[in-house]
């Protein structure tokens, strides 16, 4: 067997140190798979919460060739939202992600990791129950037209940016708390870390991410956009500074959309 080249031990050790540092890397890479779903239409739902990609949906519960009389509700939506979630709101908790990795002893890291994230991903999907149902009722109660309920979330976000709520929300994301090393309490200090993370991230983004249940988890192209502005909210030197220019961007889609035929 033929020894490792030094140049290759020096690349495993430094892979290892950089790992050893950056304990959030599973999260990542499920960020990164959820991605993939997406980008691979899995999941998917316009904004009525019908599926876009369907495997075999023509027999998929009905027998004998009978069409289905149910039709969607809210609830179907609910796994292509906590995909889409995992997507677009996991990487701003990242950081929260290592401070939990860092801060539990490397039996239990992965563990305290996971537990973090589900918290995290379930206030999401909660949030999206609401979302869901709420728009369910509009349109079927008041038929409102599709094109002016997306103007007025867009609308709604860019008025959202301007308020004090959402910069205090935008550095509320940013703390950190204390976190037990170990045992029962490490887990439910995990679980309550997620979900005040969890609620600081909804105050700050829902109006983003209810624009993102108006256009549907396939539309990739408000999912990639929305994304970066989430992301780039996070960013400590410049996040601050992008309220404004968001909020006009916005505003400007909001009028495009209204116009554009």
């Amino acid at each position: 067997m033929t020894p490792a080249a030094p140049g290759t031990r020096v690349a495993g050790f430094r892979l290892r140190e950089t790992l050893a540092w950056r304990p959030e890397w599973p999260i990542a890479l499920l960020v990164a798979l959820a991605w993939v779903l997406m980008l691979a239409g899995i999941g998917a739902t316009d904004g009525h919460g019908d599926a876009v990609l369907t495997v075999d949906h023509a027999h998929h519960g009905q027998g004998h060739g009978q069409p289905s009389t149910a039709g969607p509700t809210p609830l179907d939506g609910l796994p292509g939202w906590a995909l889409m979630s995992i997507a677009m709101m996991v990487p701003v908790t990242l950081p929260a992600v290592r401070h939990v990795g860092v801060n539990s002893l490397r039996i239990r890291r992965l563990r305290g990791m996971a537990t973090y994230t589900a918290g995290y991903v379930a206030v999401w999907v909660a949030f999206g129950a609401v979302v869901l149902g709420a728009l369910a009722l509009l349109r079927s109660n008041l038929v409102v037209n599709e094109r002016l309920l997306l103007v007025g979330a867009l609308v709604v976000a860019a008025a959202w940016q301007l308020t004090p709520h959402k910069r205090r929300a935008l550095f509320a994301c940013r703390r950190t708390v204390p976190l037990p090393p170990i045992g029962r309490r490490a887990d439910v200090a995990c679980a309550r870390y997620a979900v005040q993370q969890g609620m600081r991230c909804v105050i700050s983004c829902w109006p983003l991410m209810t624009v993102m249940a108006v256009v549907g988890h396939a539309n990739l192209i408000w999912m990639v956009v929305l994304t970066a502005l989430i992301v780039a909210e996070e960013l400590p030197l410049v996040g601050w500074r992008l309220s404004t220019p968001a909020a006009v961007g916005l505003a400007l889609a909001a009028g495009l959309v209204a116009i554009v035929p």
